[in-house]
């Protein structure tokens, strides 16, 4: 089969799913054996797509950093706006694997700067970028500063779309804990005026929650029952669904905390994303920590020592390559908060 043999056959079984990861990766092989350098950066193309989605960081980066020389060597025609939003998604996603070490993110986030730079791109994207890779790795005073650079930077072609931009402000002040201002900032996509492939999939957790806290009892149950809809055993969505978990023990639906736990840790392995594991594993932990202390007897496909196991690991990763102790400090946070 050659290359583009490969990609059909993948485009069938579904581009997005590790059958469609491993008939791309024989599409690359098959396009780099005959020197198709064409085919090649199409079947890496379509390999960035799923390893975004599954949660693949060595593939994605593999991948970009081939197509990323074969701009720079100016062999083909290469669209560089399509080229440096893919910058976006490699950007943002490396900071979730803690095997990837600050310095090689802030190489990566440094060329960027200079890329978008050379093609008098407007610095919006990075400098929002680099204040949600500051919120976590846990850098309280750096997130402020960049905050500052993301908002004082003028807009263009290469921002995100509204909903996107919108599901970052709501991040931001639901990592400040500023609850009112996350259902403020999230009005449009409550509304269903914004919308897009991703959101408001991404912020309905964190606006459950936060209608939760100021009171709302009917939005925050309204976010979670739509909002599962289009989040249930969707891999790129783990950590959105923890933050229903919470929803749930906050808003005493044990049984329903039980079953979506059970559901997505089925899901869980299919993706290699650290961080959505750590989400997911945190949350377990803390609703099998709160029903054992309830006396509810609760079987997820997991005991409350392994959850916490997991959890733990995780943050001591991600805490050793950030040099500071946030992930562990979030996950005692939680446990004391719900206990």
């Amino acid at each position: 089969m050659n290359a583009h043999e490969y990609m059909e056959e993948a485009y069938e079984v579904g581009e997005n799913s590790v059958e469609g990861v491993r008939l791309i990766e024989q599409a690359i092989k098959a396009a780099d054996a005959d020197n198709d350098v064409e085919a090649g950066y199409e079947a890496r193309e379509m390999l960035m797509d799923a390893t975004y989605t599954l949660g693949m960081p060595k593939k994605q980066l593999l991948a970009f950093a081939w197509m990323i020389k074969q701009f720079e060597d100016k062999e083909i025609h290469i669209d560089e706006d399509d080229l440096m939003w893919k910058y976006k998604w490699v950007a943002l996603s490396i900071v979730d694997f803690p095997e990837i070490s600050k310095a090689q993110i802030d190489n990566l986030l440094e060329d960027m700067k200079q890329k978008y730079l050379g093609f008098q791109y407007s610095l919006k994207p990075y400098y929002k970028i680099r204040t949600m890779v500051a919120m976590s790795m846990g850098e309280p005073e750096e997130v402020l500063r960049l905050r500052a650079e993301w908002q004082s930077a003028k807009q263009d072609h290469m921002n995100d779309c509204a909903a996107c931009e919108t599901n970052d402000e709501v991040h931001f002040q639901f990592y400040h804990n500023d609850h009112q201002a996350a259902v403020t900032k999230g009005k449009p996509l409550v509304s269903g005026r914004q919308r897009c492939g991703e959101v408001p999939h991404l912020t309905n957790g964190m606006l459950a929650l936060s209608f939760w806290a100021l009171g709302n009892k009917e939005a925050a149950q309204e976010r979670f029952e739509r909002g599962y809809k289009l989040t249930k055993n969707q891999v790129e969505f783990l950590n959105t669904n923890a933050d229903f978990i919470l929803y749930l023990m906050a808003s005493d639906q044990w049984q329903e905390a039980e079953n979506l736990a059970a559901t997505e840790l089925k899901i869980l392995p299919k993706s290699e994303n650290k961080f959505r594991q750590f989400r997911l594993y945190a949350a377990v932990a803390v609703l099998l920590q709160a029903a054992k202390k309830r006396g509810l007897s609760m079987d997820v496909g997991m005991g409350l020592d392994e959850a916490l196991q997991h959890a733990q690991e995780a943050a001591n990763a991600f805490d050793t390559r950030n040099g500071n102790s946030f992930y562990q400090q979030q996950l005692a946070a939680q446990l004391a908060q719900y206990a």
